[in-house]
Order: structure tokens, then C-alpha cells, then sequence
């Protein structure tokens, strides 16, 4: 039975059907003939000099096969791990201060859990056991663990020729309108805010398994990666090899939110490792491990200044921020501070003036890379947060002070002070609509009931538009080859750690060409597969590899249309296609798709145009589609919380979203995207905080025993809508990014209708995230009263 599902209708999740009965491909779940394992060392400083390291005791163990250390790596010729930040150029012109991360340290360690030796051997708990026997003389050192302890006199220098700490020194927008707006200023408001330090801890934790062959000098690297195509390079160029020598595969990836995107040094380690020993080599971290070598995310302090006229109208945005970016450079560490948290400035508000200045700051902790967002949810949190403030100290009526500063429609296309394009959108319609989907009028009656019910509880609401923007690289590939069997293959260089593209795609690709869904095979994230390909990151997925896969099917058709006209005896113009069948407009005769496709494998049916080569067929299509540029996402997000002002705890009530993502090609995966980004802005806002020890630099959340993840019981009921009123025009589908919605309006929206629920003690700021103790200090502080 042909089960083809409409563009925009939901279709089942085709995944699934591997993930809930455990026969999914994850790189644990791989085990290849004569394979070892690998272990490595990690420093317990967060900052010493390594004085000798002694390997001869662990060598000699039974079982190990290998062991290196940071200087023989470096011996072996092999190069650092590069930094590729989008943003390297201070603000004087001058060029980013950038650090030489090394696979294993040398010399020095800069934070707790650097890796030190590398130890292969039969087993894994040999490999573990061998390494405890390796002796690291060490040599400890002071330590900084914020941008303020970095940036002080006199602080401990991280990098000799670094001597205040400062990788990035940056500044955009009109700092000389946005200070003369200060000066004319009715009204001035500023606030210190931080985005709490947050790791992504996914499902399945990183890992990677290298074979090399020495019969053709190939290595094949699987990987637990969001980004094969572009890593492999970055790889290869590191041990010296040609590209082309590497296949780089990531099987099933059990998610990612861009900690699976950067550079790690635990890949090239491998590769190098298996041609060492001439076998395959296997590394799968521990969560403990993880979540202290794992790239972390947001680590910002701000302070946000907001410039009113006597009506209220905004009229300059000054943002100030510290980024803590770890040890080192992050693949793109220094730009998610920088340009990532500048670009979206001002969210969907017209702002005649607008400077973001940031200082990018080297700390002994584990680097910082793009989380979920990369810079957007931090700059949504920054805006939402000030207004909330200004209006609880202007007395005015918080959703009014919004609603009175949207962009107008009649605005658009619109360029920000930052330099952001905005093409499309309906700011204020969307805030409206959202406003009465979550029934604001009915919750004062809704708080006080509850009330009435315990008297220890206190409702809050909150309503905050945010915008962002897409990203990740503009080219993506799809490639289609039709088997005699009449099954299909679709390759993609797009890449999904459960967002769904293998459903999305294929029901792409099997509505525009009227082809049962069960007859494409999917193929995705590996090298051997797709010349090129920009994985996952930025939201990017169905802006560019959906319109990737429409780019290959709308040529697949037109091959089609021309093979149907030679065997119909008629011209491509006539032949029309519906419904899987090709119509001859003049005399009516028809031909299916399916018979078209048996056709193309046969060249004695074929114009000379399209002949195939041997064994394939003639409706083989490669299509690589290039956006010109990114889109803007946008939309509003509303949640209604409950606080005991005794225990201090938080329940979320509901939440609410009305998101404009453009055309939504499947409003069930859809949901999934907004509801995984709004659990971890849930995290973020309430539970989730990385934390070092101030004096030795220790990591003191280093297991789900410290570092709070949201479980089930913690996500509301949630009620999603979307607003396809507003497509944009940047690319054929019409689509905008929809990954990273959830952790743009769900921190401001949580802690704003926290605030809203003890605006009765006079709070009116409490840094994320808000755990019971925060929460009852703020609110004893507040029954003190301001003199306390």
C-alpha cells in the first residue's frame, strides 16, 4: 500500500523503528575483528607544569599495546588542533590571540581533565589499569576559573605570551549613536546578568572507533560527530595526510547540540593509534569523563544597558560581556561570545542604535564551543531580561512596553544597528496570538486560586518574543540512485543526531516524486557517500539539506519528463506530472514513474542525452544546493510557573509557543525540535550549572550526582503552534531554522514568570539558574526589606 505523506502533513518517525527495539548502530555497539581499546590520562590539576612522566611500568603490563605521551606526539610531526572561529579580529584591527591545543599536553596542563597519555590495549580495563601506573610528576600552578579572576592584576597567566588572559577583544554595532542616545535618554536602566555555564551531556556519550588498512594506506574513522566531512579534513591536515585517505561515518549519533561538532583530540588519537599497532582502536568516554572533557557552553556575564525616551520607546542597547571560553580556543570557541552572541542583538524590536562589546577570556576550565543556539539564546536572554526589569522600575505594564516596541511589519525588510537582515516576520500578531493562547487574561483568576489552595504558593507568567538567526556552512549535497529492484537511496550530506531528517528528507523525496517512503533507503553522515557536507549546527538542516533534497528531486523529475517523452514519442514540454504518472498534454497517453525508472537502466530506451553508466541509471541525480542567505526564526514563547516561597522550588505550569519557522514540512517532528530545545532552556534556567572550585580549579559537577538535568517529571505541558503567514523568500521551500527555538525563549520566559510570581518581596532579578536556595534567599531578602 503506497503510504505517501503530503509535504506539511506529520508522518511517523522512520527512525523509531530501529531506536525502540535497540537495533540502532551506535558507536558502543560496534565491534570489529582483533579490535583494541583505548584509555586516557587525565590531568587532576587544572593548571601545572609537567615536570617528567614515566611510562616504562605501564608499558611492560600485559595487554597494552600502546602508549603516548604529549611529547611524542608532538615528535611524530603531528599539528595542533586548529581554531576556525568566524570572529579573529579585535576591534582595533588587530588579529585574535589564539592558543596551541595539542591532542596530549605538553609541558603544561591548563585545566582539570586534560588528556596527558594515551594507553591502548587488549581490553579496556587493561588500557585503564596501565594508565594508573604511568607517574606524572607535576609541578601545580595558581588557577583562574572566571573572566574576573583572569582579567585581574597580577592573575596567573594561562599562555606566556598572553599576559592578561585575552584570546578576543571585540565591538559591533553604532557605539557612537548608541552613546549619544544614552546621553538624550528619558530613562536609563542597566542590569548585570549572567548565562550560567552549561554542558550538553547528550544520550550517548562521545566516542570513536579508527581502522587503517595498511594494503591501500586508507584509514575509515567512525565517529560520533555532527560534522564528518568538515572534521576529516581538519584531521587529515593535523597527522598530514591527504583527505582523501580518510572515510569518515558517523553511525547512529545519540544526540549532539554542537558539543558533537567541535574538534576533539580523542579522533585523530585513534587514527594514529590504529595504524601504530595495525588494528582497529575503540575509545567511548565515561559520563564522568564526558562531562569534563566534553566541550561546554553559554559562560557569559553581562551588563545590559537599556536607553528609553519619555514614551518608552527603545531608543539604544548597550551590551558589555565577559565569555569565558576554557583554556583554549574552541573550534569556534571565541565567536559564541563574540560575533554569536552580537549578531541577534535586540531581538525583534527596532532599535535605531545598538553596540555589543565582549572580551573572550582564557580560564583553567574545559573550552567552550557552540551550545544549542551558539550566542543567540544568550543575546534573547539579555533582552528579554532588561525589559522585564526596566518595566517592573518604570511601573509600566511589561507586555505593553513590548508589544509598543516590535518591528512593524510594514518595516520589513529590516537591517538591524548589528547588521542582521530581517526579511520576514509578524512580531506582533505572533505576540498577540500567543498572549491569547495562554489565556493572560484568565491568570490572575488561575494564580489566586492557587493561592486559596496552599497559601505557600505563588503563581508567575511570562510572555517573551525572541528572534534568531540560522547558521552552519551555505552548501549541502543530496545524491538519489535508483536500484533495479525499484528502491531508492538518498544520500545527504546533512547530518541528524535525532532531529529527524531521515523522516523529513524521505518524505520530501517521496512526495515530490509519488514514491512510497519504505522503498528509500537513507544514508547519511559519511564521506564515501557525499562529496561534501556541512552536518549539523545552526538550525541549518531543512534550509539547506531539505532544499538539497528538493533541488535533487525537481531534477530527477525533469530527467524523468525527458525519458518519458522519448518513449511516448512527444516532447518534454508536453509531458506533465501528477501523481506519480507523466501526462502527454496533446494526446493523453501516459506513462508511470515507476515505468520511466525501469526504462532508465535499459539504453537501448534512452536518448542519446541520457545514457547511464554500466549498472546504473539514468535518474541518478546529484544536486548540491548553496543558500545566499540565512533566515531568521523568530516567534514567542509564554510560561506559567508555581513557587513555594517556603522550599523555594519551581513547577512549571504550562509552557506555550507560537513559533514562526517558515513552512513547516512536518509538525510532528516540528514539535520534537521545540520541545527538546525548550526542556534544555528549562535546564539552563532552573537546574544546569558547570562549577569550579575558585581555589584549585575542580570540577564539582562532574556527574549527574552534582550537574542537574531535567528529568520527564520537570517538563510541562506544553501547547505548540506555528505561524506560516510569514514565509521567507531565501530559499524555495520557504523554510527557517527551528532547532534551537526552545533555548532562545525558554530561559527569559522561565525566570521572567519566576520574577512575576515573587513580585510581591520585591524581586526582581535572580541569575540562573534558579535553585531553591536562590530562590528562598531572594525572597527572605525581600521580606528584610532594602534597609536588611
Amino acid at each position: 500500500m503506497n503510504q505517501i505523506i503530503p509535504v506539511g502533513q506529520p508522518m511517523a518517525r522512520l527512525e523509531d523503528q530501529r531506536f525502540l527495539q535497540g537495533t540502532g548502530t551506535y558507536i558502543d555497539d560496534m565491534v570489529l575483528d582483533n579490535q583494541a581499546h583505548a584509555f586516557l590520562l587525565r590531568s587532576p590539576f587544572a593548571h601545572a607544569t609537567i615536570l617528567s612522566i614515566d611510562a616504562d611500568e605501564a608499558r611492560a603490563q600485559e595487554g597494552v599495546l600502546l602508549v603516548m605521551t604529549g611529547e611524542e606526539w608532538v615528535a611524530a610531526g603531528y599539528k595542533p588542533i586548529p581554531c576556525r572561529s568566524g570572529v579573529k579580529t579585535n576591534r582595533d584591527g588587530t588579529a585574535y590571540q589564539e592558543a596551541l591545543h595539542h591532542c596530549l599536553a605538553v609541558d603544561k596542563v591548563r585545566h582539570a581533565g586534560e588528556a596527558v597519555a594515551l594507553v591502548v590495549a587488549e581490553t579496556y580495563a587493561q588500557a585503564r589499569a596501565a594508565a594508573d601506573l604511568i607517574f606524572v610528576d607535576y609541578d601545580d600552578l595558581p588557577v583562574v576559573t572566571t573572566p574576573q579572576a583572569a582579567l585581574a592584576p597580577g592573575a596567573p597567566r594561562l599562555w606566556d605570551h598572553l599576559p592578561d588572559n585575552v584570546c578576543l577583544d571585540f565591538s559591533l554595532g553604532t557605539p557612537d549613536e548608541t552613546e549619544a542616545a544614552f546621553a538624550d535618554a528619558a530613562h536609563v536602566i542597566s542590569l548585570d546578568l549572567v548565562n550560567n555555564r552549561v554542558t550538553a551531556v547528550p544520550m550517548e556519550p562521545r566516542g570513536c572507533l579508527a581502522a587503517y588498512d595498511a594494503s591501500s594506506g586508507r584509514y575509515t574513522l567512525w565517529n560520533s560527530s555532527q560534522n564528518i566531512h568538515a572534521n576529516r579534513g581538519i584531521f587529515a591536515e593535523m597527522l598530514g595526510l591527504d583527505a582523501d585517505r580518510v572515510d569518515h561515518i558517523a553511525p547512529d549519533v545519540g544526540g549532539g547540540f554542537g558539543a558533537k561538532n567541535s574538534l576533539y583530540a580523542e579522533p585523530p588519537l585513534m587514527l594514529h593509534a590504529a595504524k601504530a599497532i595495525g588494528r582497529p582502536v575503540k575509545w567511548v568516554a565515561e559520563r564522568t569523563e564526558a562531562i569534563a572533557s566534553d566541550t561546554h557552553g553559554r559562560d557569559q556575564t553581562s551588563t545590559v544597558r537599556l536607553a528609553l525616551d519619555a514614551d518608552h520607546r527603545f531608543l539604544a542597547l548597550h551590551v558589555a560581556t565577559l565569555g569565558n571560553i576554557g583554556a583554549w580556543c574552541g573550534t569556534v570557541g571565541p565567536f559564541t561570545p563574540t560575533g554569536g552572541s552580537a549578531r541577534t542583538q535586540g531581538g525583534p524590536y527596532l532599535f535605531p542604535a545598538m553596540h555589543y562589546e565582549a572580551r573572550a577570556v582564557f580560564t583553567n576550565t574545559v573550552q567552550t564551543d557552540p551550545y544549542r543556539g551558539a550566542g543567540r539564546p544568550e543575546a534573547s536572554y539579555q533582552i528579554e531580561r532588561i525589559i522585564d526589569y526596566a518595566a517592573s522600575h518604570l511601573g509600566v505594564d511589561r507586555f505593553a512596553l513590548r508589544r509598543k516596541n516590535l518591528i512593524p511589519s510594514q518595516a520589513l525588510p529590516h537591517v538591524t544597528p548589528m547588521g542582521l537582515s530581517i526579511d520576514s516576520g509578524a512580531f506582533a500578531v505572533i505576540f498577540d496570538q500567543t498572549l491569547a493562547l495562554a489565556d493572560h487574561d484568565g491568570f490572575a483568576q488561575r494564580a489566586a486560586a492557587a493561592r486559596e489552595a496552599d497559601p505557600t504558593k505563588r503563581r508567575g507568567f511570562a510572555c517573551v518574543p525572541y528572534l534568531e538567526c540560522t547558521g552552519g556552512g551555505p552548501k549541502e549535497e543530496a545524491n538519489v540512485t535508483f536500484a533495479a529492484d525499484g528502491t531508492l537511496t538518498l544520500a545527504v550530506g546533512s547530518h541528524s543526531t535525532g532531529m529527524s531528517h531521515e523522516t523529513v528528507l524521505t518524505q520530501l523525496l517521496s512526495a515530490h516524486l509519488h514514491i512510497d517512503p519504505a522503498r528509500v533507503a537513507f544514508r547519511q553522515a559519511d564521506t564515501r557517500a557525499t562529496a561534501l557536507g556541512g552536518g549539523h549546527g545552526g538550525s541549518r538542516g531543512m534550509e539547506v539539506g531539505g532544499n538539497a533534497v528538493q533541488q535533487v528531486a525537481g531534477d530527477i523529475v525533469e530527467k524523468a519528463r525527458a525519458i518519458s517523452a522519448h518513449l511516448l514519442n512527444s516532447t518534454a514540454a508536453d509531458m506533465a506530472f501528477d501523481a506519480g504518472r507523466f501526462r502527454d498534454s496533446k494526446t493523453g497517453q501516459e506513462i508511470t514513474f515507476d515505468d520511466v525508472a525501469a526504462a532508465a537502466r535499459d539504453p537501448a530506451r534512452l536518448p542519446e542525452s541520457l545514457q547511464p553508466a554500466a549498472g546504473a541509471s539514468a535518474l541518478d541525480t546529484t544536486a548540491v544546493f548553496e543558500r545566499e542567505a540565512i533566515t531568521i526564526p523568530n516567534g514567542v514563547h509564554a510560561a506559567e510557573v508555581e513557587v513555594d516561597i517556603e522550599m523555594g522550588t519551581v513547577e512549571v505550569i504550562h509552557f506555550w509557543a507560537v513559533d514562526d519557522f517558515g513552512r513547516i514540512l512536518n509538525p510532528m517532528t516540528a514539535d520534537g525540535q521545540v520541545m527538546g530545545g525548550v526542556a534544555q532552556g528549562i535546564g539552563q534556567a532552573l537546574y544546569e550549572n558547570v562549577v569550579y572550585d575558585e581555589e584549585t580549579g575542580q570540577l564539582m559537577s562532574a556527574s549527574f550526582m552534582d550537574y542537574c538535568v531535567p528529568r520527564a517529571d520537570h517538563m510541562p505541558p506544553m501547547t505548540i503552534i506555528y505561524y506560516e503567514d510569514a514565509p521567507t523568500s531565501r530559499n524555495p521551500l520557504g523554510v527557517k531554522g527551528a532547532g534551537e527555538a526552545g533555548c532562545c525563549g525558554a530561559p527569559p520566559a522561565i525566570v521572567n514568570a519566576v520574577c512575576d510570581a515573587l513580585r510581591e518581596f520585591g524581586v526582581t532579578h535572580i541569575d540562573m539558574p534558579l535553585t531553591p536556595e536562590k530562590i528562598w534567599r531572594a525572597i527572605e531578602a525581600g521580606k528584610a526589606g532594602p534597609a536588611a
